[in-house]
């Protein structure tokens, strides 16, 4: 809109006599100068909204050239065009060689993750089961499993053992139940008659 204002009145200083032609020749040179840098920058913009990686490389280029535009500006004087220059533009460069933003406009060789954050299920893909792990019981006391009934090897009634569990003591359990001697398992240390070959919890071999 600048450009087009400084076109406007150039084009109405030159009907001025004498210095008319001058003013007006000058000021569409000047005002067609500022709308071709207007219009790229206008399109790099929109490049940047959409990540396009050709907007980056010309940011990086005016920045660059503004950079020295701003060098000249204090040189001639102007301190507050100047440094103000130097200050946006430096940022401008600093923000554009930051590792997301080259994520962003694909020149890190990185992939981007839009859904980066969000939780990750396993087996959810593939038509496979969700499998999800808890740990409610961290913290917890130990509990007892119920007591484990074995039916009877031989005549007699059936014989109610105790299971043991985190919290139990296999040598507290009773040594003998109905008058029969008790092993131990090696594996799941239940109590089992003598004389058994197969644990009847676990299923080893005795």
């Amino acid at each position: 809109m600048g450009s087009l204002a400084i076109i406007g009145f150039s084009a109405l200083f030159s009907t001025l006599p004498r210095v008319g032609s001058l003013l007006g020749t000058g000021g569409l040179i000047i005002g067609a100068v500022v709308l071709f840098f207007s219009l790229i920058w206008l399109a790099t913009g929109a490049g940047f909204l959409h990540g396009r990686g050709w907007s980056r490389t010309l940011g990086m280029i005016f920045s660059v050239l503004s950079l020295f535009g701003a060098v000249a500006a204090l040189i001639i004087g102007l301190i507050t065009g100047g440094v103000g220059g130097l200050i946006f533009w430096g940022l401008m460069l600093y923000y554009l060689t930051r590792t997301h933003v080259k994520a962003f406009f694909g020149k890190s060789g990185l992939p981007l993750a839009p859904t980066y954050g969000m939780p990750y299920s396993p087996g959810s893909q593939y038509g496979q089961p969700q499998m999800t792990t808890s740990n409610t019981g961290y913290g917890r006391p130990p509990t007892i499993a119920p007591p484990v009934t074995f039916p009877p090897l031989s005549q007699g009634s059936s014989t109610t053992i105790p299971a043991t569990g985190p919290g139990s003591n296999p040598s507290s359990s009773s040594p003998s139940s109905g008058g029969k001697a008790l092993v131990t398992c090696p594996y799941c240390h239940s109590m089992l008659p003598t004389g058994t070959r197969k644990c009847l919890t676990c299923g080893a071999a005795i």
